[in-house]
């Protein structure tokens, strides 16, 4: 069953103007992108910085307007909206950002942090119970949840921030670079959580990232972006192993390996 489809989709940005009567110059973010993607899939967007990948997100999520093309979720049209007419979406949704302390309000709680979706969706049932199972799902302790950011590590309050995306069971759940701030061993232990939500809730999934270790051991397709266009795209076993598209094989070549080389 297909849970996304994205097609031709176009992003410009105007630009200030240089000159009081010259043309305002525009910025093409997105280069018309289209892909589908399964439901139950785990999908990874990789390119580097500018490449259009937390564009394409942000239009996923309805956070802009494209200049052109479309996103449907499970055949519903996907645009802007007030946020009564975003709650369908919002409810099928779940993101989780590069800065967890940037996304969490520092004058609130874990459990209110955690809470607050639950509340804003109209979500029926006993949302401290619903808290308290989510926290134990991404492994927190139940005695954090009355525990404030700066109390927290950083890997503690990124899974704050993943039990806050998936509380109220999306279909879908977004990472915009959730792993970059985070050190290397607390980066293992999250991949391996997302790994178990994926297979014990169903989750589908959508992994921005530069990271391309964590790629290969989490998703089963790989896009590559390059200025606004899906240059590559495929298992991300054959596209990290054998890259078809020069732009890819330039990407990956500077991945610095074990013995302080570079891959060739």
């Amino acid at each position: 069953m297909t849970l996304l489809t994205v097609t031709g989709l176009v992003r410009d940005h105007v630009l200030p103007r240089r000159t009081l009567f010259g043309p305002a110059e525009v910025k093409r973010a997105l280069a018309g992108v289209s892909f589908e993607m399964a439901d139950g899939d785990t999908l990874a967007i990789i390119g580097e910085s500018g490449s259009g990948k937390s564009t394409l997100v942000r239009l996923i999520l309805a956070l802009d307007s494209p200049t052109s093309g479309s996103v449907e979720f499970e055949g519903r049209r996907v645009a802007p909206g007030s946020a009564a007419s975003l709650r369908w979406l919002r409810r099928e949704t779940g993101i989780v950002l590069q800065d967890p302390y940037a996304s969490l309000d520092p004058r609130m709680p874990v459990w209110r942090s955690v809470i607050e979706p639950l509340r804003a969706l109209g979500i029926d049932g006993d949302h401290r119970a619903m808290v308290a199972e989510v926290l134990e799902r991404v492994g927190l302790a139940a005695e954090l949840s009355t525990r404030y950011p700066h109390e927290l590590s950083g890997g503690q309050r990124q899974r704050v921030a993943l039990a806050r995306a998936i509380v109220h069971g999306p279909k879908l759940l977004i990472g915009d670079e959730p792993l970059s701030a985070l050190d290397v061993t607390v980066r293992a232990q999250v991949v391996e959580l997302l790994r178990e939500l994926h297979r014990d809730l169903g989750l589908s999934m959508i992994l921005v990232s530069h990271d391309i270790g964590l790629v290969q051991h989490f998703a089963r397709r790989v896009i590559v972006m390059h200025d606004g266009e899906i240059v590559e795209d495929g298992p991300s076993q054959r596209v990290l192993s054998a890259p078809e598209h020069e732009y890819t094989r330039a990407l990956l070549s500077a991945v610095p390996r074990l013995d302080g080389r570079r891959r060739r």
